[in-house]
């Protein structure tokens, strides 16, 4: 099995010694850090908060990017218009109200009201996680695992630090992949589904040297 903590992990460059702030200790630590960026233990500590709270962010905005793209495309709904991410507010927020999978919130194009109601509500979230709310694991307390576990996946300890590596690991991957549907819908004005279709059907044309080469972004305003 692969040594994911430690001084025997995986390493980026296996045959370089690590900074000597790098010690293993954290999940995703491989060892490379050229900017020094955590050498003070302070700033290490924010920057893996910050890494861990934004790939989450990502997680669930790479999947909300790709859903009612999926939907529209595979069963033909129209609740989210025509499935691009970028228009998918737009098509949701109808004059009779706030239109979400088909279940009416009654506020219709109000945004500040929209806005106000998400920040109470994330808000409360967070203070719950940061206050230790939940209890957390067995250990000190840390906010970034609050001890939220419905499904009791991370019972056992071994379980529960493989996943703490694989949730970094997937969230980097979603960071660098929400940048590219961003990019992706500049540029082409498309979602990353009909972008991924046409490169599949002719790779020669549909690519990221001939998109960029047209370049146009004012199509994300048609």
């Amino acid at each position: 099995m692969l040594c994911r903590y430690g001084p025997d992990r995986a390493k980026i460059f296996p045959d370089l010694e690590p900074p000597s702030h790098l010690k293993g200790e954290f999940p995703g630590d491989y060892g490379w850090d050229w900017a020094g960026l955590c050498a003070d233990e302070e700033r290490f500590a924010f920057l893996r908060q910050a890494e861990i709270m934004n790939g989450r962010w990502a997680l669930l905005g790479a999947l909300g990017c790709l859903l009612p793209e999926l939907l529209v495309r595979n069963n033909g709904t129209k609740i989210f218009g025509d499935g691009v991410w970028f228009k998918t507010n737009a098509a949701a927020l109808t004059p009779e109200g706030a239109n979400i999978l088909g279940f009416g919130f009654g506020l219709g194009n109000n945004l500040p009201a929209l806005f106000v109601s998400t920040i109470l509500i994330l808000g409360a979230v967070e203070v719950w996680r940061y206050n230790g709310g939940g209890g957390g694991f067995d250990g000190p307390y840390d906010t970034l695992y609050p001890g939220w576990d419905p499904l009791g996946v991370c019972e056992d300890p071994d379980t529960f630090a493989e996943l703490k590596v694989k949730e970094v690991k997937n969230a980097r991957l979603a960071m660098v992949g929400f940048l590219g549907f961003l990019v992706q819908g500049l540029v082409t004005g498309k979602g990353p589904l009909e972008n991924l279709a046409d490169h599949l059907a002719d790779p020669t044309a549909n690519n990221a040297v001939t998109n960029i080469a047209g370049v146009n972004s004012a199509r994300i305003l048609g």
